[in-house]
């Protein structure tokens, strides 16, 4: 009986699935496409942002990134570039400062 209940639900399943394969029968929206890829971060701008809006030193910039210090030194000395979780995250906190002091407490 539970194989039975079991081909059931996948034949209900794969009978929805083809419907809203063909426009008939809307789904869950379950990936959301963002507009614009995440920014490319220069060695400047990475020390801009660290210096002059968190006045932080790299150790604890480091931290708050969830990185090493010595990613951070790589990306401010021009040998490495933030990828691209790293780079949305340093979008993000660059938009909305008060988020660091959220992550922090």
């Amino acid at each position: 009986m539970a194989k039975k209940r079991m081909a059931n639900g996948l034949l209900k399943s794969l009978g929805e699935a083809v419907a809203i394969e063909k426009g008939e029968l809307k789904g869950k929206q379950t990936m959301r496409k963002l507009s614009k890829p995440a920014p490319k971060w220069t060695k400047t701008a990475i020390k801009k942002l660290r210096l002059e809006v968190f006045e932080m030193s790299q150790p604890v910039f480091a931290s708050l990134l969830n990185v090493k210090t010595a990613t951070v030194r790589a990306w401010e000395q021009g040998q490495r570039t933030p990828d691209g979780a790293a780079s949305r995250l340093l979008e993000v906190l660059s938009k909305d400062q008060s988020i660091a002091d959220k992550l922090a407490s």
